[in-house]
């Protein structure tokens, strides 16, 4: 999501530039924790979480920003999200193979409430709100990991989470090649942004126990596409 952190001038290997700055900012949610961390804590069972997660926590406005200032046109576009694809699935599938032994070693009704700290810290880095950059979400997901330790128990791999961890890397993947048919348009990342936001702050809720419908989370970021697309 930090666009800044990026390195333009790092040699050249499997990926080209553009695409390595992409597949950076897709995998930051697997690199941190996070992604992790919503697994074993049960947000990502059903398809509208798969979808909140999806189009926020990978495909939000960090993805597109770069998608839209890497790419000259849609095909380029299309490129970048052919060449990300099997590092992301990789990246997925590496996180799901781990989370199960992740749950044994942590109390995941604690975690719960790390993961919603998290999520609620990079709402508001979303929304522009200073306080955030007090709170960073990989600080706030290493404490929680602290404090919810529990020791080995009978450590044990299951496939468990493979399956969800697919289907929201699916999702996402999807929503890029929906973005690059968007490249015509001027479209006003702010908006995406707010909206982004907005659902993070919906997931959020929901992992500190509130009673929060799971489709309001996709109407809003719909709503934030459809507010921010311009004619250019």
């Amino acid at each position: 999501m930090v666009l800044e952190r990026l390195n333009p001038g790092a040699p050249r290997q499997l990926l080209d530039d553009s695409s390595r700055k992409l597949a950076f900012i897709l995998c930051l949610p697997l690199i941190d924790g996070v992604f992790a961390t919503l697994l074993v804590t049960g947000t990502v069972n059903t398809f509208s979480q798969m979808l909140n997660i999806a189009i926020t926590i990978f495909t939000g406005a960090g993805a597109l920003a770069v998608l839209y200032s890497e790419a000259s046109n849609r095909k380029e576009a299309v490129q970048m999200v052919n060449n990300v694809i099997p590092v992301l699935l990789a990246g997925v599938i590496a996180v799901a193979l781990i989370a199960p032994i992740f749950e044994q070693l942590f109390r995941t009704e604690l975690l719960k409430y790390a993961a919603g700290l998290a999520i609620s810290s990079i709402a508001l880095q979303l929304a522009d709100i200073e306080i955030a950059e007090r709170i960073p979400p990989t600080a706030v997901i290493l404490t929680g990991l602290l404090l919810s330790y529990q020791g080995p128990v009978n450590l044990v791999l299951t496939l468990e989470y493979v399956l969800p961890a697919l289907g929201t890397a699916l999702i996402a993947i999807t929503g890029l090649y929906l973005a690059t048919g968007l490249k015509k348009y001027g479209m006003n990342l702010q908006y995406i942004r707010y909206g982004g936001s907005a659902v993070l702050g919906i997931i959020a809720m929901s992992l500190f126990g509130l009673n929060v419908p799971e489709n309001i989370g996709p109407f809003v970021f719909m709503v934030s596409v459809l507010v921010s697309l311009r004619k250019s």
